[in-house]
């Protein structure tokens, strides 16, 4: 399974997450944790010009590389960027000859650019870029990608509670219009492993579910992130499953993680959990 993993950059560049208390890892521990995500097959890097130093630090791990990664990148955030411009600098930055997907930092990015896009995949693909992608956050949001000829991958949150339940309508309609399908937000941010009374005050109300997941991991015998990661990978409908992470030994573990699958049966009990309030859900509005 480990093929699906596309490592996730933006702790590598930013200090980022609910979770971490290291914060932004050394340039060491950043080259190890590429040594060591190329060691064991990891070819995807999700990266974008807004993580901070990512992807000048994955340039300078390029620069030293005998291989280098697939490159997925976002453009910059703020709506009036030249999309040609940007495509150039990420293309500097990380040391590629081409990237692998550009995508739109978020839905908004997208309309506002939507009329710029036949422009931009005929001069550019090929040349600058293979793909292009949406960032998106909602089920409302992927819908109105369905359609959309230009945009071969879409990307969005799905977990152990932004599930199955919540996602597995729209999981369907995507696969079926030929889109290729990556998901991020595998550890909700790092708050699946955070102790009850250390939950953020306005993320209270999940407490009750992040303890039923506790108790479903802990009654088969599993870590929490174990069930995590293979509840993302296991999904067959989904391509690629972005992980992020600060440490070389996090990488490990989820490497070993991503090598032990899981009974279905475990799988559809995660199913079963129904938050209420999707909006909980969504680290935009944290």
């Amino acid at each position: 399974m480990i093929e699906k993993i596309i490592l996730g950059t933006v702790q590598l560049g930013l200090n980022y997450g609910v979770n971490n208390t290291s914060g932004l890892p050394s340039k060491t521990d950043v080259h190890n944790i590429l040594a060591i995500a190329q060691e064991h097959g990891i070819t995807q890097l999700d990266t974008a010009a807004a993580y901070g130093e990512a992807e000048n630090r994955i340039g300078e791990f390029h620069s030293q590389a005998s291989i280098k990664f697939d490159i997925n990148t976002k453009f910059e955030k703020e709506n009036n960027f030249d999309w040609n411009i940007s495509l150039k600098q990420s293309i500097t930055r990380t040391e590629v000859s081409r990237l692998h997907t550009i995508m739109f930092h978020s839905f908004e990015s997208y309309l506002n650019k939507k009329n710029e896009i036949p422009d931009f995949w005929d001069r550019g693909r090929n040349i600058l870029f293979d793909k292009i992608g949406v960032s998106a956050y909602t089920n409302e949001e992927l819908e109105k990608l369905l359609d959309d000829d230009f945009i071969s991958v879409v990307q969005f949150p799905f977990n152990l509670l932004d599930n199955n339940y919540q996602r597995g309508a729209i999981l369907n309609r995507l696969k079926d219009n030929g889109k290729e399908v990556h998901t991020r937000s595998c550890f909700l941010q790092g708050l699946f492993f955070v102790e009850e009374n250390s939950i953020p005050v306005k993320l209270r109300p999940l407490a009750p579910y992040i303890k039923e997941i506790s108790s479903i991991a802990s009654s088969n015998n599993l870590e929490i992130g174990h069930l995590a990661l293979q509840y993302c990978l296991q999904n067959k409908l989904i391509d690629g499953v972005l992980i992020g992470l600060e440490k070389p030994e996090q990488l490990i573990q989820n490497i070993n993680w991503s090598l032990s699958r899981l009974d279905e049966s475990i799988l559809n009990q995660i199913d079963a959990l129904v938050v209420p309030n999707i909006e909980l859900l969504n680290p935009s509005k944290w």
